[in-house]
């Protein structure tokens, strides 16, 4: 399973999954894996949250350094299927995080999901996480070191493309754009933030040069550094 699906009806709807139809009342979280494919009579009315392993694990980290039940993880069957009643204060505070940051998004719903049925999310995180996770830490410590895909495969002691086998597997992207979606985020926060030069905001956010960093920038939001830092 490379990923998992959250699903909110805020109108009642179905869900297809594996060959089998589920009817899915209004004001509804579903719960599903990746070939679930889900509608409504009016073919609106639908919020859907993709989830890979990688994003999962910030939530991950938190639980296993503080909660003993993230640590007894018991034999687990993941239901293709799994829905959860949602509060409407719940959905407008949802559809508010999709819009601005949804990163967060996923996090809050992650949450809530926990707090409805803890044992059953506590395992799906770890089905999701548990094994891959030094790897996962690996990549998260080491993705502004100015090195080249073929750089972190040997560090793994992997072939590239083993390495971006894995990587569709758990961020649903292949290594280079996901070191340069870090990077690019990186640089953009470093341009809000402090007055460094650009070209040291390029190094320091892992690209060989001023030039690379200021064209990949502008490709991804529409403005180069240096305008973008003039309206902040």
């Amino acid at each position: 399973m490379q990923s998992i699906q959250f699903i909110l009806f805020l109108k009642a709807g179905s869900l297809k999954c594996s060959g089998e139809y589920y009817d899915i009342p209004s004001g509804s979280l579903v719960v599903s894996d990746e070939s679930a494919v889900a509608s409504t009579v009016d073919g609106y009315h639908l919020k859907n949250i993709i989830c890979y392993s990688a994003d999962l694990l910030p939530i991950y980290k938190t639980l296993t350094q503080h909660s003993s039940q993230s640590n007894s993880f018991q034999r687990f069957a993941f239901d293709r299927c799994k829905i959860l009643s949602l509060q409407k204060n719940i959905i407008q505070v949802t559809e508010r995080l999709m819009s601005i940051q949804p990163g967060m998004s996923l996090r809050f719903i992650y949450l809530y999901c926990l707090g409805l049925d803890s044992e059953y999310f506590y395992n799906l995180l770890n089905l999701m996480v548990g094994n891959s996770n030094e790897l996962l830490e690996f990549f998260e410590q080491n993705s502004l070191n100015a090195w080249s895909v073929s750089r972190y495969a040997q560090e793994l002691g992997v072939s590239s493309r083993k390495l971006n086998f894995f990587f569709y597997q758990k961020f649903g992207t292949s290594v280079k754009q996901w070191l340069l979606d870090k990077r690019l985020k990186k640089g953009l926060e470093l341009l809000k933030s402090t007055r460094l030069r650009v070209s040291d905001i390029a190094m320091e956010c892992g690209f060989s040069n001023h030039a690379h960093f200021s064209d990949s920038f502008r490709r991804r939001y529409q403005r180069s550094p240096s305008q973008l830092r003039t309206l902040i």
